[in-house]
């Protein structure tokens, strides 16, 4: 199993900061297949819209002290956004969160909370994946959170991820609580982080700036 999660959240952000989430998300699998990591896609929420307010992935092996330094933090962008073409501000930020398997960040899940379903997927005629019911779907009876996998050929290997994506959603929305409950602090902690940017991209697509 992974023993990290790595979580893109616009957080509280406008549109914009929403717009950076899958552009960052493929800066960093650039990066991590650069590296030889090897990351595990969790997706992004909502699902299907260009602007998520997060995204997530997981690790298999211990993740590398000098990548995760890169990126763990907070991302700025400067871009004058086409969105809302005649806004003044042209800076966005993103936070990028590691949370290790273990961690009180990371919710547990009992087995008592889940129900498992198979069914058969979807695709091209002819494949494998679809003479089987390899795909699985999850839900967490406590929430109503649902998550689905279907991209393995492997049913054991579906239900592994869908288990990720259940983890992910629910520190998602651990996260989130969190902030509800601390509206001020967050704030002043935005603007902290905010003068203290781990990495600074520009325009689009988006190109590192280097520091001076």
């Amino acid at each position: 199993m992974p023993n990290t999660f790595i979580q893109l959240s616009s957080g509280q952000g406008p549109q914009e900061c929403r717009a950076f989430i899958p552009l960052l998300a493929g800066l960093i699998r650039q990066d991590a297949q650069a590296s030889g990591v090897r990351l595990i896609e969790l997706g992004c929420f909502p699902e299907n819209t260009p602007r998520p307010a997060s995204c997530s992935f997981a690790v298999r092996e211990t993740v590398p002290p000098d990548f995760r330094s890169r990126w763990e933090g907070t991302v700025q962008w400067i871009w004058r956004s086409t969105i809302r073409p005649h806004h003044p501000r042209k800076n966005w930020f993103v936070k990028v969160s590691f949370h290790t398997a273990g961690d009180h960040t990371v919710t547990a899940v009992r087995s008592s909370d889940l129900r498992w379903e198979t069914f058969r997927a979807s695709g091209a005629g002819g494949q494998h994946v679809n003479r089987t019911d390899s795909a699985v779907r999850l839900t967490h009876l406590p929430t109503g959170l649902v998550c689905t996998a279907s991209e393995e050929r492997s049913q054991i290997r579906n239900r592994e991820l869908a288990l990720l994506r259940l983890q992910s959603r629910l520190q998602e929305r651990f996260s989130s609580s969190q902030s509800a409950e601390t509206a001020a602090l967050r704030m002043e902690h935005y603007r902290l982080e905010r003068g203290g940017a781990v990495r600074v991209f520009e325009g689009l697509p988006p190109r590192e700036k280097r520091r001076a």
